[in-house]
């Protein structure tokens, strides 16, 4: 009867075990700095080449490079943002600072582009650049 005991203890130990690692690893929160990324969009200066971005609730992003169109997914990850897009297949994943908002500038270092500056663009940026492509079309 002990070794019985001792092999139904063993057992559930083990299943316990195997069940923790099959668990899949969660993302963590994101920061405030991301929260206003995806909720504004933002313009990325990098290379002598400046980028617009907007980011969707989904997942996905749009953006502009010198006329170039390029779309793309991202997932958050604390600090990190990683994405991936049609201008580059591999997911990279850049740390962002904490405690940046709405129409703040300041630089991170993309493991892809190297020192980039990012600004979050304002809710008034965002309905001027709207109004400019209405009157655009």
């Amino acid at each position: 009867m002990r070794l019985y005991l001792t092999f139904a203890a063993i057992s559930f130990l083990a299943a316990q075990s195997a069940a923790a690692q099959a668990v899949p690893v969660q993302a963590a929160p994101p920061i405030d700095t991301l929260y206003f990324v995806v909720r504004d969009g933002i313009v990325m200066s990098t290379q002598g080449h400046t980028m617009v971005i907007d980011y969707n609730a989904d997942g996905t992003f749009t953006g502009d490079v010198s006329g170039t169109a390029f779309q793309g997914t991202y997932r958050l990850d604390g600090a990190r943002l990683c994405a991936t897009s049609s201008l580059a297949a591999s997911e990279t994943c850049t740390t962002y600072p904490e405690g940046m908002a709405s129409d703040d500038t300041f630089d991170v270092t993309s493991p892809a582009l190297g020192g980039v500056r990012i600004h979050i663009r304002t809710p008034e940026e965002n309905r001027a650049a709207a109004a400019a492509a209405e009157a655009g079309n």
